[in-house]
Order: structure tokens, then C-alpha cells, then sequence
């Protein structure tokens, strides 16, 4: 019911922002790998899910190392209240201004709402992905993921990281 609660929480934040709750120029679509700007992260599913699912595990190794003792049910809730923060920061205009001044040249207007629940999603797969398979693997499917996303479509958590700190 909590996780059910800090996802609305996010979807309202979304709607405040004006974002729309499904795609504004095309109809919705299970996967999209669009490179255009003002289709990214509008769908169900992009290349950017797996970033999400990266995170999302990311947080579980970072939760499980620094609260080993905590119930699985604790980390997953601290995960999702993680997941939702950067949903709402994502979507700030001030952070789509940053994206789209440090990447290719688009009028990225941030997340559809149904992505944004879409990424939740993800961030959940990710954590118990990385739940199953310990902190190894993760790691290394985390680095196969960042260097497919950074060949494939210029982009990745740490790309996108250097890109907004203008050292790309």
C-alpha cells in the first residue's frame, strides 16, 4: 500500500508539472526506441528502462551493504521512495533544461506520467534482479548495460552524468 502511495505521490508531482499522462504526439506504445527528442520517455517502455532497472539495483546493493539487517520489504520501500525523488527531479523544468542544453539538440519536455510508473516498474525489476544475483553480477550486467546504452543510443547513467556536469 506504501509503494501504491509514494507512486501517486510521483504522478502527482508529474501532473503539476503538466506533464501528460500518455503521450501528446503519437498513440501509446509498449516499446519505443525513438531517438527523437520529444518522444523520449513518453512510453511504456525505452532504452532508458534498463537504465532505470541499473538504478534500481544500484539501490538494492547500496541499501543491502549499508543495512544488511533490514527486512527485504524496508529496502524495496527505500528503493521505490529513491526511484520516486529522482522521478520528480527528472521531471523539474530545471533538470530538462539541463538535459536538453548537455545532449543533442530536441525539445525533450520530460516524462509522460505512464513512463514515469513505467520506470518505477523497472526500478523494482532491478532491485530484485540484483536481489536473486548479488552484487557481482550486478555489476557486471550494470557495465554490459552502460556500454549498450552509450554505443547504442549516446546515453547511460554515467554518460548522462558527465554530460549534465559538462565534462562530455
Amino acid at each position: 500500500m506504501l509503494l501504491i502511495l509514494v507512486n501517486g505521490i510521483a504522478a502527482g508531482s508529474l501532473w503539476v508539472f503538466g506533464r501528460p499522462f500518455l503521450p501528446r504526439l503519437e498513440p501509446l506504445q509498449l516499446w519505443s526506441a525513438s531517438f527523437r527528442a520529444a518522444s523520449n520517455s513518453q512510453h511504456l517502455f525505452d532504452p532508458y528502462s534498463f537504465m532505470h532497472g541499473v538504478f534500481g539495483a544500484g539501490l538494492y546493493v547500496l541499501i543491502d551493504g549499508l543495512k544488511p539487517s533490514w527486512s527485504t520489504r524496508a529496502k524495496l520501500v527505500v528503493a521505490v521512495m529513491g526511484s520516486v525523488l529522482w522521478e520528480i527531479v527528472e521531471n523539474t523544468p530545471a533538470v530538462i533544461r539541463l538535459f536538453n542544453d548537455s545532449s543533442q539538440p530536441g525539445a525533450y519536455a520530460g516524462d509522460s506520467i505512464v513512463n514515469s510508473m513505467s520506470d518505477s516498474g523497472c526500478v523494482i525489476l532491478g532491485f530484485f534482479a540484483a536481489r536473486m544475483i548479488g552484487w557481482r553480477a550486478t555489476l557486471f550486467i550494470a557495465i554490459l548495460i552502460e556500454v549498450a546504452l552509450s554505443v547504442s543510443v549516446g546515453d547511460g547513467l554515467l554518460l548522462g552524468a558527465l554530460k549534465v556536469l559538462g565534462l562530455v
